[in-house]
């Protein structure tokens, strides 16, 4: 039976949010800033850094599901919420970083309100997966071995997100 083994506590989560979040704050400084949480690994990500950024900003949620189809892989994009990006600065926020496909996607898609800047802000990235040229401008944590990881909000199979730190389930 898979079980978790915690890789990242939630203590040293928290304090990488906190670090992200002033260098936000700097960066966005007297800028209209809008964070977009991918649903739904990234949704406490969004909460705990909306709450770290010190700046006016407000947060909109996107879901992007990707399914197999005869002729590839096919992405369909809803929004939870009414995400309105034009003319402002908009951080994506991502759980993990794989291909970068789905991020992409997203990208593109949300390009066409012409925001003044588009950028990705990951919890976990792992480049070697990348299948396009994705380079995110904030990343949280890079040296995580590779498995699936579940906690902070990613689950596997509708469990373990409940858990408080990063995990790697063993034995899946």
């Amino acid at each position: 039976m898979a079980a978790p083994r915690e890789l990242i506590p939630q203590e040293v989560i928290a304090k990488r949010i906190a670090e992200v979040g002033r260098a936000i704050s700097a960066d966005y400084a007297g800028r209209e800033l809008v964070l977009v949480g991918m649903l739904k690994g990234a949704t406490v990500f969004v909460a705990d850094l909306l709450r770290a950024v010190e700046l006016p900003v407000r947060y909109e949620l996107v879901n992007v599901t990707r399914e197999s189809a005869p002729r590839g892989e096919v992405l369909e994009l809803s929004y939870a919420t009414h995400v309105r990006l034009g003319g402002v600065h908009a951080l994506i926020l991502k759980d993990i970083c794989h291909s970068g496909v789905t991020e992409n996607y997203l990208m593109t898609h949300l390009a066409e309100q012409s925001p003044a800047s588009l950028e990705v802000v990951t919890l976990i990235d792992r480049p070697l997966l990348r299948r396009v040229a994705l380079e995110p401008k904030y990343v949280l944590f890079n040296d995580v071995p590779d498995g699936r990881l579940v906690g902070y909000g990613m689950e596997y199979l509708g469990s373990w997100g409940n858990l408080p730190g990063i995990c790697l389930l063993e034995g899946e």
